[in-house]
């Protein structure tokens, strides 16, 4: 399977080179016309229930949700973004892959009532309509053709294929636009979900004296940031010192939101009363998400400021990562031999 995995890997990456020279180069400022295009198909829709979201919920709740379930951020208040960014969280109120893959892992839950296949399909169908609803944003597209070869993968029992798959779905979006390879967004999906993904497993094997109800999500939160925070740094020239701190207090709620949120829209789109009422819960947990980011983003010593750095200096620090990442792969390998 390794090396049929290989195989496909230099095929796209050779296609990848040829469609680089076909198109003349890359272009940081292009613009994909024909995403743009199908995404504004179901933008009406999108705004219905983002109107909905502001009847049922209170300012500034009803962005912060709008945010977190459409990526609809232009209503929130400017110093609560300015909080997003200092406390590093402003990736949890821009529609990401853990949104989608909250929705997908809802539906496979349901494998028991439906049967595998049904949900399999169902669980498809859902991370096609959900990326188009929330406008095709990279990390979406990437997130949805990983769902997909994850249940093609769960369907023919090859669960454990995650790095491939994250490869294999890197280059099919890079061969369909390859200047989505200078995209931040694009960089910023990738390397988190190399972290989460990849990196994170080996140090949630190694790490046992961290009770279980924050070990994971502080080991995720670290491993996403500790591969993302170059990128941030050397395009925005910031960096959170108390990023990590405020992720773990805040990420435990996001499901809850999503799930709170969903049904209470749901209920707020047949009446805004029955809205309003399911929207309880959510509207709770989002005061307590905007208390934590207002709290921590308004300390002088949220963030400090980042110089502009040699690109060799992000190529070393990859290059230690990456030797850290394998001497750990190592170990776990000696002590399961």
């Amino acid at each position: 399977m390794r090396k049929t995995f290989g195989l496909v890997l230099i095929l796209f990456t050779l296609i990848f080179i040829f469609r680089v020279t076909q198109i003349g180069g890359l272009d940081k400022k292009y613009q994909d016309p024909e995403t743009e295009s199908i995404a504004k198909y179901l933008l009406p829709f999108r705004l219905k229930l983002a109107n909905t979201i502001s009847e049922i919920l209170p300012q500034p709740q009803a962005p912060l949700l709008s945010g977190i379930l459409l990526g609809e951020k232009s209503d929130l208040p400017g110093y609560f973004n300015n909080n997003l960014r200092k406390t590093s969280t402003i990736h949890i109120v821009v529609v990401s892959g853990q949104n989608l893959t909250l929705v997908s892992g809802f539906i496979m839950s349901l494998a028991s009532i439906l049967g595998r296949r049904k949900t399999l399909a169902l669980s498809l169908l859902a991370s096609l309509f959900y990326a188009v609803l929330t406008g095709l944003q990279v990390p979406v597209i990437r997130a949805a053709l990983m769902v997909g070869f994850s249940s093609i993968a769960q369907f023919f029992g090859r669960e454990k294929e995650s790095p491939w798959i994250l490869i294999l779905t890197g280059l099919l979006m890079l061969i369909y636009n390859p200047n989505w390879l200078l995209s931040i967004s694009f960089q910023l999906s990738i390397l988190a979900t190399v972290g989460v993904v990849i990196v994170a497993p080996e140090l949630e094997n190694r790490i046992n004296f961290l009770p279980d109800i924050i070990k994971q999500d502080l080991i995720v939160s670290f491993c996403a940031q500790a591969l993302t925070w170059p990128i941030i740094a050397a395009n925005f020239h910031q960096f959170s010192l108390i990023g990590l701190l405020v992720n773990v207090l805040v990420l435990w709620t996001v499901s809850f939101i999503m799930m709170g949120g969903i049904v209470a829209l749901s209920f707020g789109l047949i009446s805004l009363t029955l809205g309003k009422i399911f929207g309880l819960f959510s509207g709770v947990l989002l005061t307590y998400f905007i208390y934590i980011v207002n709290f921590f983003g308004s300390l002088s010593f949220a963030n400090i400021y980042f110089p502009k750095t040699s690109i060799l200096v992000w190529i070393g620090y990859y290059l230690i990562v990456l030797a850290l990442f394998l001497a750990l792969k190592q170990e776990s390998k000696k002590a399961y031999s």
